[in-house]
């Protein structure tokens, strides 16, 4: 289950990358409401999803120092 935290938070952070450089990619000057509510989506999506991939990439580093702890001490 472990590795799966860390494929996880890896693939959302890739995704959230993705996401943000084709809100990077269809910016345009002069754009409309439905273009700047659009653009406001995917950067909220890119930030929020690249942010649960931390925390998850996180979450596996301290419960894997925890399990190295518990191992040495033995």
């Amino acid at each position: 289950m472990k590795k799966g935290l860390v494929k996880s938070g890896i693939g959302l952070i890739i995704l959230g990358e993705i996401l943000y450089l084709i809100l990077r990619y269809f910016i345009e000057e002069g754009a409309s409401d439905f273009s700047n509510f659009t653009q406001g989506v995917l950067l909220g999506l890119s930030v929020g999803i690249k942010l649960i991939g931390v925390i998850l990439v996180l979450i596996y580093i301290v419960k894997d120092k925890k399990k190295e702890g518990k191992n040495e001490k033995n």
